[in-house]
């Protein structure tokens, strides 16, 4: 008994100091949350706000582009697409997966944008993501890395006839 006792007072306190365990469903109601705002905020063309939901460090790798490192990086990315006339008329994101452990959770999902870009006609496009978020010290949750890539194939180079 002078044994037993201890013992269990032991596994007691260790158990107690178990982590939580993870709530995927609100951890993904916060992600599709965030979609939302971001899907509103690209069909108005007022971005910049967007970016207030990246890390600082954020690191995002666009289809057939460079890399894109850092949140000052993305505002300058966005403005340029702004500044060529980029224009969002239909955008809806899809969360397939979500898994989160830690301070890091995972998004997988498809796309389906319509967009314009200056004058000419308006492009359909549809595509699959992946964004890593990291839980911020306010209980948000940020995006860490993302990237993305259309369904379409790439165009095939003319024939050498």
């Amino acid at each position: 008994m002078k044994i037993l006792t201890p013992l269990l007072l032991s596994g007691l306190i260790f158990s107690s100091c178990a982590p939580a365990p993870t709530d995927i469903a609100k951890i993904r109601k916060d992600i599709e949350a965030i979609n939302q705002k971001a899907t509103k905020e690209m069909l108005s063309g007022a971005m910049d706000t967007t970016y207030a939901q990246y890390t600082d460090d954020a690191i995002s790798m666009p289809n057939n582009e460079p890399m894109i490192r850092g949140k000052e990086a993305f505002r300058e990315y966005g403005r340029k697409m702004m500044a060529m006339g980029m224009k969002f008329t239909k955008v809806q994101f899809n969360s397939v997966d979500v898994q989160a452990s830690g301070q890091f959770a995972y998004e997988v999902g498809t796309y389906e944008m319509t967009f314009q870009m200056g004058s000419m006609p308006e492009m359909s496009e549809k595509g699959k993501y992946l964004t890593i978020y990291q839980h911020a010290p306010d209980g948000s949750w940020k995006t860490k890395v993302e990237t993305w890539n259309s369904d379409a194939p790439l165009p095939m180079p003319p024939s050498g006839k």
